[in-house]
């Protein structure tokens, strides 16, 4: 089968390409290695011009849930750096807090809606090329097949298949000085504070969602999509390492 622009990588990147490439006329194929879309938090939401770009293509309505456009943010944390940019007249920083699960889902649901053929449980596995095309060996439910097209797109995540078969280096280095921990938990009252999304912690005080709160081991940073629910964060300086496979506990 030859098609002209296959996407490998379902994420929000792949999914909002295939949509544009949609809008352009182009009729992408997305290949997605992951039967079902992944139930484990992810990422908290979009900050930036792309918040602007998804009000231009009449998604942002969609994603918020809101018939409001977008508004500068007036303030934000950058590097755990509070940034008050309520002086700063018009500025171009915008947000818009959506759990990636769902953003995917909404995405997934336009591209659909613009006739984008989606591929879920079939993996990318090799790629070749030529001056005219690009071969691509894909592995499906019902067994390997291959496709061709004018162009592929790698939007397969930081462990790309289709980066390494391309020989594009990822060159950096991992720091293991510290341990980060991520979850999404419930938080009853009193520490909780009803209404507000406040947190009321002894010997602290009060701590606002998306702030980042310094420690002498370390720091702290939430944020709260519903009521009662909270995606934690923190990171521990000078720790022992950890294997990923290590279960987390509230403690």
């Amino acid at each position: 089968m030859t098609t002209d622009v296959v996407i490998a990588g379902g994420g929000p990147n792949g999914l909002l390409l295939a949509c544009e490439l949609a809008l352009a006329g182009v009729r992408p194929i997305v290949l997605e290695r992951l039967p079902e879309r992944p139930t484990r938090p992810k990422a908290n939401g979009l900050v930036g011009r792309v918040v602007q770009a998804m009000d231009y293509r009449g998604l942002y309505e969609r994603f918020s849930a809101s018939s409001a456009p977008p508004a500068p943010a007036p303030r934000f944390q950058f590097g755990a750096l509070p940034l008050d940019l309520s002086a700063a007249g018009h500025n171009a920083l915008y947000t818009l807090p959506i759990p990636q699960r769902r953003l995917e889902a909404l995405l997934e649901q336009r591209a659909r809606e613009l006739g984008v053929e989606i591929r879920r449980g079939h993996e990318l596995t090799t790629v070749s090329q030529d001056g005219q095309r690009v071969s691509i060996g894909v592995s499906g439910p019902g067994g390997h097949y291959d496709l061709a097209a004018a162009f592929l797109v790698g939007a397969d995540g930081a462990h790309s298949v289709v980066r390494k078969q391309c020989g594009i280096g990822f060159p950096g280095i991992t720091d293991r000085g510290f341990i980060g921990r991520s979850g999404q938990v419930t938080i009853p009252p009193p520490v909780a504070v009803p209404g507000t999304g406040e947190l009321g912690v002894a010997g602290v005080g009060r701590l606002r969602p998306a702030t980042f709160t310094r420690t002498e081991r370390g720091m702290f940073a939430y944020g709260m999509f519903q009521p009662g629910l909270y995606r934690v964060a923190v990171h521990e300086w000078a720790s022992a390492p950890l294997e990923d496979s290590t279960p987390m506990t509230i403690d």
